[in-house]
């Protein structure tokens, strides 16, 4: 689970901003809360959290970084010696002469999988790795696990937290320790590395995405073991309205391509069929071809949820454009499941952006659960809170937060110049 996320100079982001999922003292709608530390039980986090902000204003760019961290970690140690860090993970901010030359730095505290909060820490440019920490709490203390200084290729010292310390200390400058140690023996790292690869990050806009992850939610589908999977999933999108009574997947016969295993499925709406008002069959219908984006859409968010729910371990997902091709109502629903504890037994965790008005609604988030992003006029993105907003820090939280926000009185909305854009016209 992510408590704090901090981050600085990365595309619209220059300076140093931080994105919560701590929770404040409040006990109103408790059941989007839990304490997820068995010693710390004044540590609360929520389990959803919606960011808005107008086109352009930097909220997708939290997303990919979350998705650049993952990535880097997974995929460091495939660069060689010399290898540039690749303009995918370190795009700074280019509007200030000064940012284009200092590293993206990025502090994330996390609950692992073991139950225990960690913080780790990187900032890197083009060419190499500038620091690099990882520590562990025991309590509210926090013990070093391995801290890198000054570009170096070995890790500078391990503290008290790490568990070996015969350790290899050697590093190439380009790669992160963390993915290096994660892929070897060490199980202490390797289970940090496993929890950052278990992290799911998607943008429903991106055909690529959207694809992929229809395509994995298949494969899951058709797995023989997933059986409880399966139910839940097809009984999510025939409560959906859908007029599907049931969904199945099978495999495609004949190719044997080992090119096209990962599309090797076909997914079909079960239709019942009407004569004269009687039922009398049963119609498949293609997902591919003859049921509609939405219906795909659906099973694509909705089966990375339900398999996030089913999952032994917590899960993390950050998803980008959540509304794409969903009604509100249905969206809403799916953001209920992960507030509710009978659904969501594991506390897994979801991290939207939207611009869908009607979830902001008091009956769904509490304030601390809402976010903005908002660029000031030197093009720098600005993250905060409802709870946060100095001038309604002391509004009750019954308000309307989606007629307030429509009116301005929280920022993040386009200012839009129409009159300035008719006036090329006369």
């Amino acid at each position: 689970m992510i408590v704090n996320f901090t981050f600085k100079n990365y595309r619209s982001i220059k300076d140093e901003q931080v994105f919560s999922l701590e929770a404040n003292a409040s006990k109103l709608k408790t059941h989007n809360t839990f304490s997820p530390l068995d010693d710390n039980k004044k540590l609360k986090i929520v389990k959803s959290a919606v960011l808005y902000g107008s086109n352009a204003s930097g909220k997708s760019n939290l997303i990919k970084l979350m998705g650049v961290l993952r990535n880097f970690i997974l995929n460091s140690i495939d660069l060689k010696a010399g290898d540039l860090i690749p303009e995918k993970y370190y795009e700074p901010f280019l509007l200030d002469t000064n940012s284009r030359k200092e590293p993206t730095e990025i502090k994330i505290d996390f609950i692992a999988f073991n139950r225990k909060k960690h913080r780790y820490i990187v900032n890197f440019n083009r060419q190499e790795i500038l620091y690099e920490y990882l520590g562990v709490y025991e309590s509210t203390r926090i013990s070093m696990i391995f801290e890198r200084k000054d570009a170096n290729e070995f890790v500078e010292e391990f503290g008290s937290g790490m568990n070996d310390k015969k350790e290899d200390k050697k590093v190439p400058k380009n790669q992160l320790y963390i993915s290096k140690t994660g892929n070897s023996t060490n199980e202490q790292i390797r289970d940090i590395y496993l929890y950052f690869k278990a992290i799911e990050v998607w943008n429903a806009v991106y055909v690529g995405h959207t694809e992929s992850l229809y395509n994995k939610i298949q494969t899951i589908f058709n797995d023989p073991d997933k059986g409880i999977f399966r139910r839940r999933l097809s009984k999510l999108i025939s409560v959906a309205d859908t007029k599907i009574s049931a969904i199945e997947v099978a495999e495609k016969s004949g190719s044997q391509n080992p090119f096209l295993q990962t599309h090797n499925y076909q997914t079909h709406g079960i239709h019942p069929v009407y004569e004269n008002d009687k039922q009398v069959g049963e119609e498949r219908l293609s997902f591919n071809n003859q049921e509609s984006q939405g219906t795909r859409i659906m099973f694509a968010i909705g089966g990375l949820m339900l398999e996030a729910f089913e999952r032994s371990k917590q899960a993390v997902i950050f998803l980008d454009e959540f509304d794409n091709s969903l009604h509100p109502d249905m969206a809403k629903f799916l953001i209920e499941l992960f507030h509710n504890p009978k659904v969501n037994r594991n506390n897994s965790q979801l991290i939207i952006a939207t611009h869908e008005t009607t979830f902001l609604d008091n009956t769904l988030f509490r304030k601390d659960q809402i976010w903005f992003s908002e660029k000031n006029e030197y093009g720098v993105t600005e993250f905060y809170s409802l709870q946060d907003f100095k001038d309604f820090k002391n509004v009750r939280s019954d308000i309307p937060f989606d007629k307030w926000y429509i009116t301005g009185k929280f920022g993040a909305i386009p200012n839009i110049r129409k009159f300035e854009f008719i006036a090329e016209y006369e």
